[in-house]
């Protein structure tokens, strides 16, 4: 994999040609899917363009793009609202032991703060994307809410020459309280050394005890055939659309990463723990097996490592 001497200063992830989509997928679950839902995004439909409203809305239309001209593409659907419950649930633990700020990295079309009204006194949200992603998101939550709502924070950042961490500071971050970050979405089309850039950036700007979760694509040595045939299929229909999926880990090659940039792994979620936690006995949806998700955790350093 070759890499650019531009590298380390890449965006997260222009989230401006797939937020809609991961939007649609959310609205489509909640308005088309036998309950009980996995996910309930009471606000994606609002999110979407008039063209992504329609195919989300009318089921010929749904079937049309998403099972027929998308249908590469539809073994993201389970990995989207999967990955969305487990990353709010840990969340709202996360907000219920003391946790204030929730900085969403790749924010896209997030509703989490339109959503969850009842946390508005209890955590500040920071969405971190590019402007031209923030300007359309502005302008849908305007058209959905009537107003920015009083703990979002719309945090434009361009990846090319801003940083991360001083774009926050300059939103009202704080640095001395423990966040929780979510990175839905977005490693795979990294380089190794952008992720670490982005990791070094959240571990120097973060307080002990804040929290990150996100997902990772496997290796394709660990898949079955069957599922390494579908994750081919996926990997050319986004490198054609200009979005090649860069970077993929097993289990234990992401916690050694991760160890070395300073987190301490909390939980790997594999695709059997995800059917077993949130789809039971459940045949209609089937984990996407090439997506795991993980969450890990900044702590103080031991008194054994102070020594």
């Amino acid at each position: 994999m070759t890499t650019s001497e531009s590298t380390p200063r890449r965006r997260l992830k222009d989230t401006s040609k797939t937020a809609v989509l991961v939007a649609t997928i959310r609205a489509v679950h909640l308005r088309w899917h036998d309950p009980p839902h996995i996910f309930e995004d009471t606000y994606a439909l609002q999110m979407l363009t008039p063209f992504w409203h329609a195919v989300a809305k009318f089921r010929p239309l749904k079937w049309l793009v998403g099972d027929v001209l998308l249908g590469v593409y539809r073994p993201v659907y389970p990995a989207v609202v999967l990955r969305s419950r487990y990353t709010e649930d840990q969340l709202v633990e996360a907000v219920e032991s003391g946790t204030e700020q929730y900085v969403i990295l790749g924010a896209g079309h997030d509703t989490f703060a339109l959503r969850r009204k009842d946390l508005a006194d209890k955590v500040r949200v920071f969405e971190v994307d590019t402007p031209n992603t923030q300007d359309v998101k502005r302008q849908s939550i305007l058209k959905a809410n009537g107003s920015i709502p009083a703990n979002l924070t719309l945090v434009p950042v361009n990846f090319e020459v801003d940083r991360l961490d001083e774009e926050l500071e300059k939103a009202g971050f704080d640095s001395q309280q423990p966040a929780f970050y979510s990175w839905l979405g977005v490693t795979y089309y990294l380089t190794p050394e952008a992720i670490r850039d982005t990791l070094d950036r959240i571990a120097q700007l973060s307080a002990p005890g804040s929290r990150i979760v996100f997902d990772f694509k496997i290796a394709k040595h660990m898949m079955t055939r069957e599922w390494r045939t579908l994750c081919e299929k996926m990997e050319g229909f986004v490198a054609r659309r200009g979005e090649p999926m860069l970077t993929d880990f097993t289990p234990q090659s992401l916690s050694d990463m991760m160890a070395r940039h300073g987190y301490t792994e909390v939980e790997m979620m594999p695709p059997e723990e995800q059917q077993k936690r949130y789809l039971a006995d459940r045949t209609d949806i089937e984990p996407t097996a090439f997506f795991h998700f993980a969450q890990f955790s900044l702590e103080p350093p031991s008194e054994e490592d102070a020594e």
